[in-house]
C-alpha cells in the first residue's frame, strides 16, 4: 500500500461492521476532516488552515497552511491577503538545472491531507509533488497569540545529489500593512557594509533583489546552476541576522517569526519581497536548506509566529528569549 488512501483508509470487516484504520502507517492517531478547512480559536486568535483546494468567495486554489489569521479584539481584519496564505508551503528545490523546466510551485499544487490531531492541533500531509519525492508533514499548534510550525521532510529518493542539499520555501502574504518593510538584529555581512550589530530595518527595492538574509556566522551559499528561476532564494542580501527572529508591523498589531537555531545540519534564511501578493502585498517568507540529509530519514525545523497587538520592539525580543531560552544583547 504506496498510496495516501491506501495508508489512510484501510477497511477491515469485524461483525459485520466496517472498521476505519485512521492513518495507521503515520504512526499516530487522527481524525480526517472531510472538508478543505480546519477553524481554530483561541482566547485571542482566530485561525483557518488550508490544504491547496479554493474555497468561500475569495480563497483561491494552491495556496496552503494558514489562510486566515485575525485577532478577537480590535482589529478583526485577515492578516493575510484573503486570495492566498501565511505560512504557505511554496517551493521545494535543488538548484539543478534539470528541475528548471518544472512548475516551481509543485508543493502548492499537489494534493494534500488535512488531519485535526486536537481542538487546536493541525496537519497537513503531502505524500510528494508531481516531479519532488519529498514527503511533507506540516503541522500548526495555535497556543494563545502564537501559531508553532513544524516542517517534517522525508526524502523518498535522492533528487537532490547534485549541490547537496534540500531547499524548501515558505510564503506568507501580507495584507496591505503601511510599512512593508521587515525588522531584525543583524550587521553587514563581511567586507560588505557595517558589520556592526544593529536594528535593521529592509525593504527590497524590487522582487529578488536583496530578497534573503543568512545567519550570522554562515560561510554558505547554495550552490545554484544557471538560470534558477526562483527569485528569493537566489537574489540574496549584504546582510545576516544575529537572531533566529523577524517583526512586521501591521497597523497597531505585529507579527513576529521566530525559528529554531538550524544546526550544522541546515541553514534557515529570512526572505522577503515587497509585492509578493501583489502591489502593496508584501511576502514576509521564510526558506530552509536542508545540507545533511539521507533518503528515508526524516528531517525537520521548528518555528513560532505570534500576532498580537504591538507594543515595543523590547517585547519582541522578550517573546523570542521566552521561546528559545536564549538571551538577545540588544545593540
Amino acid at each position: 500500500m504506496d498510496s495516501l488512501t491506501d495508508r489512510s483508509r484501510l477497511l477491515i470487516l469485524s461483525g459485520g461492521t466496517l472498521v476505519l484504520l485512521g492513518f495507521a502507517m503515520w504512526g499516530r492517531a487522527a481524525e480526517a476532516t472531510t472538508g478543505h478547512t480546519v477553524r481554530v480559536e483561541t482566547d485571542l486568535l482566530q485561525v483557518v488552515i488550508a490544504d491547496n483546494e479554493a474555497y468561500g468567495p475569495e480563497h483561491r486554489a494552491g495556496y496552503n497552511g494558514i489562510s486566515e489569521l485575525r485577532l478577537k479584539a480590535g482589529d478583526a481584519r485577515n492578516l493575510f491577503v484573503p486570495l492566498y496564505a501565511g505560512l504557505n508551503f511554496e517551493h521545494i528545490f535543488s538548484g539543478d538545472s534539470a528541475s528548471f523546466g518544472w512548475n516551481i510551485f509543485e508543493p502548492r499544487r499537489a494534493p494534500m491531507q488535512l488531519v485535526r490531531l486536537s481542538d487546536t492541533k493541525v496537519e497537513l500531509r503531502q505524500d510528494r509533488t508531481e516531479h519532488w519525492p519529498l514527503r511533507s508533514r506540516l503541522v500548526y499548534e495555535v497556543k494563545g497569540d502564537a501559531i508553532d510550525f513544524t516542517y517534517f521532510g522525508t526524502p523518498l529518493e535522492d533528487a537532490w545529489r547534485k549541490h547537496g542539499y534540500i531547499g524548501v520555501f515558505f510564503a506568507s502574504y501580507i495584507r496591505s500593512p503601511e510599512d512593508m518593510s521587515i525588522q531584525f538584529i543583524g550587521r553587514s555581512r563581511p567586507g560588505q557594509g557595517d558589520p556592526r550589530p544593529r536594528w535593521i530595518k529592509h525593504l527590497p527595492e524590487r522582487h529578488g533583489l536583496a530578497a534573503n538574509h543568512r545567519p550570522e556566522g554562515s560561510t554558505w551559499d547554495p550552490s545554484l546552476d544557471e538560470g534558477f528561476n526562483i527569485d528569493l532564494v537566489k537574489g540574496t542580501s549584504n546582510l545576516e541576522y544575529l537572531y533566529p527572529f523577524y517583526l512586521g508591523r501591521v497597523g497597531e498589531n505585529v507579527l513576529v517569526m521566530m525559528f529554531e537555531r538550524a544546526g550544522e545540519e541546515g541553514e534557515l534564511r529570512f526572505a522577503q519581497s515587497p509585492s509578493g501578493g501583489g502591489k502593496g502585498n508584501p511576502a514576509w517568507d521564510y526558506v530552509y536548506f536542508r545540507r545533511e540529509y539521507r533518503v528515508g530519514r526524516e528531517f525537520s525545523f521548528r518555528a513560532r509566529a505570534v500576532y498580537t497587538k504591538f507594543t515595543s520592539v523590547e517585547e519582541v525580543v522578550r517573546l523570542y528569549e521566552a521561546w528559545s531560552g536564549e538571551k538577545v544583547k540588544l545593540p
